[in-house]
């Protein structure tokens, strides 16, 4: 279903985690982008993707305890269990003969029984068996732990990262998007806070889309060659070229001046997760205009993913977090006229404050990443033509 249009039908078997399409209905033009531009002979290895993305993946942290409580064979059945109802898009499932109405069950303006969340994010995961599983969590994508809160302002995102033990996503997350919203307009940054959920630190963050929005992943509207060239380009200048030259072109608006932005963003945050995945693109249902997601999900910067932390825990520090992460992708032909390097005085006072929440970020670590954090900043002054 497409909000109360029926878009195709098809058969469910849970057993083999697989769907079998069976005709496209009435309203087949309103399907998924994915589904709606594959050629026919492939709607069912499209339609599969499509439904096993709009699952918890096997990685997310408690998987098979969450399957456990909830008597599910998998997160594919877990998604099942409700009408697999989102709040990134107005898509959903409905049984035949089902007397449902969008209106009624949706989640931008109906609320639904968050224990779930509460119970995942505190991981007390045999509370999941007196849980309402018709809620958002079942289709919400991501390894880390995660729970949607109904607050009195709306939805948010709660989200403590891979390791529910350990704070460093959290925080990283809430400090990454403090920096990107210096180097980014206002709307193009999802703004994240840092809060105690449980004796543990979490990074909340409100809804990317409203009630008349679509949330669609980067490489659902990105041709297969430039999706390639992305993944092969981190080494390879004639493949990064390439890859700016193809998306400069784009018909999706302002999608080179964005790219831009985030890969200096990434150098001075050190951010390792910037992928297609994350990048996102928003449709409105109405005018079917897009427009670029705000930037999301940046729990992997300042090395607090497990192969960052691996390598500068190591003893000494400095040098090692400079052999790992001191490269720059920056070009010095780029248009750099939107960068105000004055935007970005006081972050290093705030990198101080928030790192120094964790554990694991010691005081000579931090020193360590402010080191870097200033050399990668004269790169960027250096490519842009500011006195530094």
């Amino acid at each position: 279903m497409y909000k109360d249009y029926e878009v195709l039908s098809f058969c469910l078997d849970l057993n083999q985690e697989k769907v079998t399409f069976i005709k496209k209905l009435d309203h087949f033009e309103k399907a998924p982008h994915t589904i709606l531009t594959c050629g026919d002979n492939e709607i069912d290895l499209s339609l599969n993707n499509y439904i096993h993305r709009r699952s918890i993946p096997m990685m997310r942290t408690g998987y098979q305890k969450i399957l456990k409580a909830t008597g599910c064979k998998s997160g594919f059945e877990l998604a099942f269990r409700g009408h697999g109802l989102s709040l990134s898009n107005h898509y959903w499932y409905k049984r035949e003969g089902e007397n449902l109405r969008y209106d009624d069950i949706n989640f931008f303006i109906n609320k639904w029984d968050d224990s779930f969340a509460k119970a995942v994010l505190s991981q007390d995961y045999e509370a999941l068996k007196h849980c309402n599983l018709n809620v958002p969590d079942v289709v919400t994508s991501g390894w880390g732990v995660k729970g949607w809160i109904y607050e009195e302002d709306g939805p948010k995102l709660f989200k403590i990262g891979i390791n529910a033990d350990y704070s460093e996503e959290a925080i990283v997350e809430v400090l990454a998007s403090k920096g990107a919203e210096r180097l980014f307009n206002k709307n193009e940054v999802l703004k994240h806070e840092l809060r105690i959920f449980n004796n543990r630190y979490v990074s909340v963050s409100p809804l990317l889309t409203n009630i008349d929005e679509d949330l669609f992943p980067l490489s659902d509207y990105i041709d297969g060659q430039t999706y390639t060239l992305f993944n092969n380009m981190s080494r390879d200048k004639k493949l990064r070229k390439e890859f700016y030259e193809r998306i400069k072109y784009s018909k999706i608006p302002g999608l080179y001046e964005f790219f831009i932005k985030m890969l200096c963003f990434k150098d001075l945050c050190f951010v390792s997760d910037l992928h297609f995945g994350n990048i996102s693109l928003i449709k409105n249902e109405k005018t079917g205009q897009l427009r670029i997601a705000p930037l999301y999900d940046l729990g992997y910067a300042f090395g607090s993913s497990k192969t960052g932390k691996s390598i500068i825990s190591k003893q000494d520090k400095s040098t090692l977090i400079l052999v790992y992460y001191l490269f720059s992708d920056l070009e010095p032909d780029w248009d750099y006229s939107w960068y105000n390097p004055d935007s970005l005085i006081g972050f290093e006072d705030e990198i101080k404050g928030l790192l120094s929440k964790s554990d694991f970020y010691t005081p000579n670590l931090i020193e360590a990443i402010i080191g870097v954090y200033h050399q990668q900043k004269m790169t960027l002054d250096k490519m842009a033509k500011i006195e530094c």
